[in-house]
Parts: C-alpha cells; structure tokens; sequence
C-alpha cells in the first residue's frame, strides 16, 4: 500500500448555507449550518485514504474545546495522526458562506504560532522526517508556506524528499501566487506537480485567463501543473503541451474543498501507475463527489464505497 505525508492546515470550518455567498447585508438569513472539519492538508489527507493510500496528516491542533472534533474526524476517516502537533491553545476556525449555486466565501482564522517551542520543534522534526522516509509522495498545503515556523519545516520536508526521490506535490495558496518568495520558487523547483486554482494561476503569471496562465506555466517549473477553473473543468501542463479535462458531471452543493479532493485523487492514481493525464480524470472524479456534501471532505464515506475499490493503491 503507498503512503503519503500531507503537510499543512486542520481546522474548524463553520458552513452557512445563503441565497447569495457574496451577500454584503449586515443581517443575512442562514438556511442551514453545518459545524466539520477541513482545511487543505486535512482534506487531501481524507480523500487520498479513502482512494486506499495510507494517509499521514503533518498539522497543528490546538488545545480548546474543538481539540476531539479535529482529532476524531481525522481518524474516524481513516488518517493517521501521529504527526498532528497539540500544544497550540487554540485552533484555526473557518466560517465560510455557502451560496444557492455552490459558491463560497472564506472568513478565516489562523491560531498564532508562539505554541512551537524549540525543544517540542525538534523531536516533531526528526519524527516527520522519519515518516517522509518511508512514504511515498509529500503533498505541501501552501498556507504552511505562509508563516515562518512552518515554512521552516516545509523546507526540511522538502528537502529530504527530494533527496529521496520522494514525488512532491504543492497546493497552492492565494496569497503564496500573489507575493511568491524565493522559498516558493525553491520548493517548486522540487516539485513534481502544482495544483494552483484559476485565480492562483493568474497572479502567478500575471494573465488574466486560466489558458493564458497554462501557457506562462508550460515554460515554468514544475514538471507538471494543473489549473482548475471549476465548472469548466481544468488544464494540464505536461512536457510543455495543455491538456483539457472537463469537469465530472453531478451536483453542486458546495465547492469547499473540491481542489483538495482533485488533488488527491490525481496522487493516488499516479501512486497506482496512472499516467498523468489520467491521474487527472481520476481527480475530476473524485473533486465532483465532494462538492455534492457540505464541508471540505464530508464526502469521504462516499468516495471511499464508489471509487476505492477502482482506484486502490494496494
């Protein structure tokens, strides 16, 4: 069975479902509330075990009341948290705002990172760079790329994997494209596949279309980018060609986490030996199962009854 190490955020996500995501009433009347979990490096984790790969979690879980909810959803989906850091005293909350078409707007709160203590930091370091070692694909949540202490450990990661041959794939996070550092352009010169949204893809290359931005991308390293650009599916750049994969059919109920849940799906068939552009198919498959549930990986139970047994790794 392969093994996969996601680095990057857990949290609280608060969904209220709305006429209109965009809404800018001072009194906007919910028609249904959901309290879950999520958060980028959460969702691929769940997605890519539910697909049959191994899944380790590399977070943050702080010490509140909210401290068993992360820690149960994790592993009642089959992630295994011996890589969840616990000694931060609050936990990173998400209230996001559900349209009647599926789309959504984000009110994020990132716990503060003063809980990293240097003696605590150095025993988790050796115990995540033990797990790399014997795993075989890192994925990175680019908002662990957007605060020092933890971008500190992504570059370890990192470069342990590299040297290891070890696949690395990196999400990308708005704020990341908008303003790259030299620590991105590093951690994308080793890396074997970005999955950056249409947005993200843009303000990397300062284009204005996700084709445009597939074409900036094609001279660009990674070996292989993939650009979702939602309902219309999504752009590979492999070996300087773009390709196009419409979405999957199905409904829409919420598009939390659909970039996650491709991302997952895209790992686990490369994991099986799925050349990338099927590994993509694969991925458009499994981001329509989430966006049918509320929540950033709600839809894991039912991944993992519909397409485990198609697309397992073991």
């Amino acid at each position: 069975m392969s093994t996969v190490v996601a680095m990057g955020d857990t949290m609280v996500e608060i969904s209220l479902q709305v006429q209109d995501a965009w809404h800018t009433s001072p009194d906007v009347a919910v028609t249904e509330s959901t309290v879950s979990v999520g958060g980028s490096a959460a969702n691929f984790a769940v997605y890519a075990a539910a697909l049959g790969v191994t899944s380790f979690v590399a977070t943050n879980v702080g010490k509140d009341s909210f401290n068993s909810l992360l820690i149960d959803d994790l592993t009642n989906y089959g992630v295994a948290t011996e890589l969840v850091h616990r000694e931060s005293e609050r936990n990173s909350i998400c209230v996001i705002t559900i349209g009647a078409d599926g789309d959504r707007r984000f009110h994020s709160y990132r716990a503060p990172e003063d809980s990293w203590h240097q003696d605590s930091e150095e025993a988790y370091l050796r115990l995540l760079l033990a797990r790399i070692e014997t795993s075989d694909w890192l994925h990175i949540s680019g908002f662990w790329l957007q605060r020092a202490r933890t971008a500190a450990l992504v570059e370890v990661a990192v470069n342990a994997a590299a040297l290891q041959g070890i696949p690395i794939s990196l999400d990308p996070s708005p704020l990341l494209m908008e303003k790259p550092t030299p620590l991105v352009g590093w951690v994308l010169s080793k890396t074997e596949v970005m999955f950056p949204n249409t947005y993200e893809a843009c303000a990397f290359t300062q284009t204005s279309t996700a084709y445009a931005a597939a074409q900036a991308l094609s001279t660009m390293p990674p070996k292989y980018s993939v650009v979702t650009d939602g309902a219309a599916g999504s752009l590979l750049i492999s070996e300087g060609e773009i390709h196009t994969v419409a979405a999957a059919p199905g409904p829409v109920v919420d598009t939390t986490g659909a970039g996650d849940a491709l991302a997952a799906g895209f790992v686990a068939a490369r994991l099986a030996g799925a050349d990338p552009l099927e590994a993509l198919q694969v991925g458009t498959r499994v981001a329509a199962c989430a966006i049918s549930f509320v929540g950033g990986h709600a839809g894991g139970d039912s991944m993992r009854e519909s397409l485990a047994l198609e697309f397992s790794t073991q």
